[in-house]
């Protein structure tokens, strides 16, 4: 008896496991805080949207759509990566003030080219609206780079439920704005009032929660750190937004103006989805993998194990993501139907096509948090170069083909962003892709079983002459029940091996 151990040992895995499952509640309500954050975000821009379109003239509702996009452009690069890489590491106050400093020095350069280029506008070229515009949108650079890090400084604290509440407020403050001035006749301008309201409240909320005011300080070894970590950071942001322009630009080239509106209209849907699960996913990831970066081994001794988390994640991520794109993509005919019209139809196939894609690109929201807290973010930007050029190579070579070959051209690309995405997190983050894999296989047996479920409902529908947006209702309703109890009567037929998150070898 004296010779057996007083604690038996327990694998790394199943501590994290363990840790897991006592952090779950926490985790689940940070997770339900920034979604509803998100949800209140694509509620406020569809009426925005939708009010907009109606009183705005086309060539008006153009001039902010390609504006915007310009300041979009500027706006990644006033951001950098300051908020990542507060979350990166544990800053000390003094180290705070330079994250600051720098980012208020950016916001400051990214004016200065925005007001150059309104004065451009305005006094070589005759475009009064589009100058003011560029000024008014310029007012919103400096606020946006210094928000960040208030933002990565709320995700570094763990106060997702206050960032959420933040969020929440500001969008709505940023819809009254913009409705005011639809209504007092300001045209395109109340847009970019409301955004530039939205940011502000971001900014001084943020400040009155954290209580931290950054001191301008700055010494060129930090300085020259921070600005290697946001070139990374900034490289892949730069990708991703010239990434998101190239289908529709293409196709509008290509094929007519008509066809790029369906693709539009199919993007945009697949888009309000991939936020809501995008969004939190990142945030959650950034938050878990920080937390369970030290856990102690048995003895005690901190040990990094960021890897056995990412696992869990992935599969989790992977078991709620996938059932709701492969879902949509069921119900795309009837959801165009109900929410756009008839007028829309063409874009259903479209939807379908676009919503395998995502779940490819589902893994992908993970990267970014498990290499730069691994230390090895300096392999995304070429991996995220080569997805871009083949996303943008496809649908260059495809588009001239039509419009739904061009659509699965974006599934060919997303699975070569899917290999990649398996690389980098497998062999410089740790993740045991072999177990997501596995669990995958429960996950899949569930899709197919919804699956069938709501494609017969729409044809019994059919036959019963239902009204849609009742079909539309059952079958949401009924197959998403179908893929819960699917999962559960499997963990309860084959054991644990078919939970979720129950612990496996990799």
């Amino acid at each position: 008896m004296d010779g057996l151990p007083l604690h038996p040992k327990i694998s790394s895995r199943t501590r994290v496991q363990r840790w897991l499952l006592s952090r779950l509640p926490s985790i689940v309500g940070d997770g339900a805080s920034t979604l509803g954050s998100k949800v209140v975000s694509q509620i406020v821009q569809l009426l925005v949207f939708l009010v907009a379109a109606r009183m705005l003239e086309s060539a008006e509702f153009g001039l902010y759509a390609y504006s915007s996009a310009i300041v979009v452009m500027l706006v990644v690069i006033a951001e950098g990566g300051w908020g990542e890489f507060v979350m990166k590491r544990d800053c000390t106050d003094r180290e705070l003030d330079q994250i600051g400093t720098i980012s208020i020095i950016a916001g400051v350069l990214v004016t200065i080219a925005g007001l150059s280029a309104a004065a451009l506008a305005w006094f070589l070229l005759p475009r009064s609206d589009e100058a003011l515009l560029l000024v008014l949108f310029s007012c919103w650079f400096l606020p946006s780079s210094l928000y960040v890090v208030y933002d990565g400084l709320l995700v570094a604290r763990g106060l997702l439920r206050k960032q959420a509440a933040i969020r929440i407020a500001s969008e709505v403050v940023g819809l009254c704005v913009t409705m005011l001035g639809l209504w007092a006749g300001w045209s395109v301008f109340s847009l970019a009032a409301g955004r530039l309201a939205a940011q502000l409240v971001c900014l001084g909320a943020s400040a009155i929660v954290l209580k931290w005011y950054p001191k301008l300080h700055l010494t060129w070894p930090f300085a020259r750190e921070i600005l290697e970590f946001s070139g990374h950071i900034l490289s892949n942001r730069l990708i991703l937004f010239l990434r998101s322009y190239s289908g529709t630009l293409a196709i509008g080239s290509f094929l007519g103006l008509a066809e790029a509106g369906y693709y539009r209209v199919a993007e945009r849907i697949i888009a309000a989805f991939s936020e809501l699960i995008g969004e939190p996913a990142r945030m959650l990831a950034w938050t878990l993998f920080r937390r369970s970066a030290m856990i102690p081994d048995s003895n005690g001794t901190p040990k990094r194990d960021i890897g056995a988390s990412a696992t869990a994640f992935m599969t989790v991520l992977m078991a709620i993501s996938a059932p709701i794109y492969l879902g949509l993509s069921l119900i795309s005919s009837n959801l165009i139907d109900i929410v756009l019209g008839d007028k829309w139809a063409p874009a259903a196939i479209l939807v379908t096509i676009l919503s395998m894609k995502q779940v490819l690109l589902t893994p992908g929201y993970v990267t970014e948090a498990l290499l730069s807290l691994s230390g090895n973010i300096r392999r995304m930007p070429p991996t995220m170069l080569l997805n871009a050029a083949a996303s943008v190579g496809l649908i260059l070579l495809l588009a001239p083909f039509g419009v739904e070959a061009a659509a699965w051209g974006q599934c060919a690309a997303a699975l070569i962003s899917f290999l990649t995405s398996m690389h980098l997190q497998r062999n410089y983050g740790g993740l045991g892709w072999g177990r997501v894999m596995r669990k995958s296989g429960y996950i899949a047996v569930a899709i197919l079983l919804m699956a069938a479920t709501v494609y017969g409902l729409g044809c019994c529908a059919e036959v019963w002459n239902m009204r849609r947006i009742l079909t539309l209702m059952l079958q949401v309703l009924i197959g998403g029940a179908i893929y819960v109890l699917v999962l559960a009567a499997l963990k309860k037929l084959i054991g644990d091996t078919a939970s979720i998150l129950s612990p496996s070898q990799p």
